[in-house]
């Protein structure tokens, strides 16, 4: 199998596995670095991998003592003495060619791309990388901020008003240079910046909130025009909760709190069984005029429940767009102020490299890429591919699935941990490492591997940890989950 997926936990001896197939090529044939690529995330790892490759390569060299000596007899078949002369061979040709031995983060790999295609992108020759984002977003608020003179069309003022208002009202501060800051980190999320520049303008969207509202309104009327309705029935007859059946019934009561619109999480389970059986409102010995009234508020519950199931998730909908779209309006011109920056002082930031490969690689130009940019890799590894972020992925699937497409003996290993991918680090997606690399690559040309031992911890807390990760699941999965009406 050319490629190879280490699926595992943390502990379980993913990056000495990369590692150590990284010296076993090498020990196989020293120039092979020259075509190796390893990939990890930040440059503590890369400098971490590299050192570890070093150390143990040194090792082998010197007639030291190595974690890898035996594995590589065993996977090799070669003896001590080769493998120690193939070792020196091998530092000799890194330390005198050590600019190809590339050991990089995934975004200084990218860069190296990026410079390549300085025309084709039209890009300026000298631009600036920033990895900081918040000192433009300051500026930016800034600049956004000092433009509300300026502002003729856009409805800029109305909308800083209208977001500050929102903050008092819910009690925050009315700063909103430090809000419009927290609110930009938005735009540094995968994909929002490209969507906030295709999405509908202001004006549609302040049009599609008003009448969004109004048939939210037009709901609410109903259902108060039913409360008061039920409750002056129950007034007329001089009838209360206590005439009908239950303590204090929900069905009852509940009039009183439609009737001013306040409809809370919707009809309770006693409403719904109210509205299905007649008996829920009376016993057997109930005056006819609790009966007769029964019937009339029981319709009138049937069409409050029919309101609401029919228009529940527009009028939740139209209740996170009053919360949101202000917010959203401002990200527009937030990141059009943001994009004005970068542009004076000629400066990309990290983020957006990736976006503008994404657009320029693909399966059609993966092979101009590689002859363009002058390396030609046919080993990649990659290290806590957990981490890799959609975007990521999009630039780095051609490459691979070019690498293994035109060479035979060209290879991809990768290794991670699925389980970290939950906390989104760097934008990470649990699916890729799931199943889409997999996929990518050829399922049948794949071999996924997880590893099963942990070299970290003591086996009493494994052991101790195992049992309460399979109790919590056996709970979870014996709970009766009622479904939402």
């Amino acid at each position: 199998m050319r490629a190879k997926i280490l699926n595992a936990s943390a502990g379980s001896g993913k990056t000495y596995q990369l590692a150590y197939n990284y010296v076993r090529e090498l020990i196989m044939q020293p120039s092979i670095y020259r075509h190796i690529l390893a990939v990890t995330f930040t440059n503590k790892a890369t400098e971490e991998m590299k050192s570890r490759i070093i150390n143990e390569l040194h090792n082998l060299a010197e007639n030291h003592d190595s974690a890898y000596l035996e594995d590589i007899k065993k996977n090799t078949g070669y003896s001590e003495e080769k493998i120690r002369t193939q070792a020196v061979v091998a530092r000799t040709q890194i330390l005198h060619d050590y600019s190809r031995f590339t050991v990089l983060t995934i975004d200084r790999f990218f860069q190296r791309i990026l410079r390549a295609f300085i025309n084709e992108l039209s890009l300026d020759l000298d631009y600036n990388i920033e990895l900081d984002t918040s000192m433009l977003l300051e500026r930016s608020a800034d600049d956004l901020i000092n433009s509300i003179s300026e502002d003729k069309k856009s409805g800029l003022k109305r909308q800083l008003i209208e977001f500050a208002t929102k903050r008092l009202e819910e009690g925050n501060k009315w700063d909103m240079r430090r809000d419009l800051c927290t609110l930009g980190s938005e735009l540094f999320k995968d994909g929002i910046a490209k969507r906030i520049g295709t999405s509908i303008n202001k004006e549609r969207l302040d049009t599609l909130i008003k009448r969004l509202n109004k048939k939210n309104d037009d709901i609410l009327n109903k259902i108060k025009s039913l409360g008061e309705h039920g409750a002056e029935l129950l007034s007329k007859n001089n009838l209360d909760a206590s005439h009908f059946k239950g303590r204090n019934p929900s069905f009852i009561t509940c009039f009183e709190r439609y009737r001013v619109g306040d409809i809370g999480d919707g009809p309770t389970d006693a409403i719904r069984n109210a509205v299905a059986d007649i008996n829920k409102w009376y016993g057997k010995d109930a005056e006819a005029r609790v009966k007769s009234i029964a019937v009339e508020l029981q319709q009138i519950l049937r069409e409050i429940c029919t309101l609401y199931d029919d228009n529940i998730q527009d009028m939740n909908t139209v209740a996170l767009l009053n919360r949101n779209y202000r917010s959203y309006a401002l990200l527009n011109d937030l990141h059009q102020s943001f994009k004005d920056v970068c542009k004076q002082e000629n400066i990309m930031i990290l983020d957006k490299t990736k976006e503008l490969l994404a657009e320029f690689i693909d399966e059609i130009n993966a092979p101009f890429i590689y002859e363009k940019v002058g390396n030609r890799y046919d080993h990649y590894m990659i290290d806590e591919f957990q981490d890799t972020s959609i975007r990521e992925w999009c630039n780095l699937r051609p490459l691979l699935i070019e690498a293994l497409s035109s060479n035979v003996d060209a290879s991809v290993f990768i290794v991670g941990d699925i389980k970290q991918s939950i906390y989104r680090w760097r934008g990470g997606d649990w699916k890729i490492l799931h199943r889409e690399a997999e996929e990518a690559l050829g399922a049948e040309s794949t071999t996924v591997v997880r590893l099963k031992e942990n070299f970290r911890s003591l086996p009493a807390l494994v052991r101790f940890n195992n049992r309460v990760i399979e109790r919590i699941v056996e709970l979870d999965n014996a709970l009766v989950c009622k479904p939402r009406r």
